[in-house]
């Protein structure tokens, strides 16, 4: 007899039981823990960073203003400094939107929204950004896509996706593209680049938490930007997909119905 068919004494198994409820729990206290981190971190890293970037906008606004007076040089500086500060404030607004999901309290505000003049202004905010990376975004945007949705969040997961497309175009445009979808009834916006492309096994698990694309061209970041997208187009009754072949780049479709179901806030959904 080997050991997998030899019996189990009852109480082996209930020790056996007891230990394995033991360090269940312990992983849900590490869990618990790692989120308390990640929400105190968040908002402490974002807090002053804030105020930073205020002073940031004013400097690069006045360097603009004067600019006879003021050398180029120092004019891009700034524009970098906006930039990257922009990026941190970001980066850590996306890991309290974590925080805030995990615990269910990641409030929604739908509002008539205007997609299309959002769409058109999220590509003149990344304008130099687009021609630093040598990816022009090229616009084929529909008028006057208009929906009930909270405007933060959309923006967020237009933002997500464009700059996704951006980090990983490799110098070819990046496609924003938005219609009423065929019912009429909701909204599609697509974002496409011509980048690295991405193979069948990391298109199942791009949206997971903490999940990263590993590119040898382009990294950074937290691996929450999809799922935190993911999540708050869900809450809003919509759905996310990705179409990619490696080498050819990379489509992301966002659904969503222009009057999304009565939900106020995204509720905690075990991983």
């Amino acid at each position: 007899m080997d050991e997998l068919s030899a019996p189990v004494a009852p109480g082996d198994a209930a020790s056996e039981l007891a230990g394995l409820r033991r360090q269940v729990e312990e992983l849900r206290q590490a869990v618990r823990a790692r989120d308390d981190f990640i929400a105190i971190a968040a908002h402490e890293l974002r807090n002053p960073m804030t105020p930073l970037l205020g002073v940031a906008d004013l400097a690069l606004a006045a360097a603009r203003a004067a600019e006879d007076a003021c050398p180029p040089r120092v004019t891009m500086l700034l524009q970098r400094m906006q930039l990257m500060v922009q990026d941190f404030v970001r980066r850590a607004t996306r890991l309290l939107d974590v925080s805030r999901i995990e615990a269910g309290n990641l409030r929604l505000e739908p509002a008539a929204t205007d997609l299309s003049a959002l769409v058109r202004a999220l590509a003149q905010r990344y304008e130099d950004t687009a021609v630093r990376g040598r990816s022009p975004v090229e616009l084929d945007v529909a008028d006057g896509v208009v929906g009930l949705w909270d405007r933060l969040a959309v923006e967020q997961v237009a933002e997500n996706l464009l700059t996704n497309a951006l980090k990983f175009g490799m110098g070819q445009p990046v496609t924003l593209r938005l219609r009423p979808d065929g019912d009429g009834r909701s909204a599609r916006l697509e974002v496409q680049d011509r980048g690295t492309g991405m193979r069948p096994d990391q298109q199942e698990r791009i949206f997971g938490r903490f999940e990263q694309v590993v590119s040898e061209h382009r990294g950074g970041g937290f691996g929450v930007g999809l799922w935190v997208s993911n999540r708050l187009v869900g809450a809003m009754g919509g759905r996310i997909t990705v179409s990619s072949r490696l080498g050819e780049g990379s489509t992301f479709a966002v659904m969503l119905p222009l009057t999304p179901p009565e939900r106020d806030r995204i509720t905690h959904e075990p991983a």
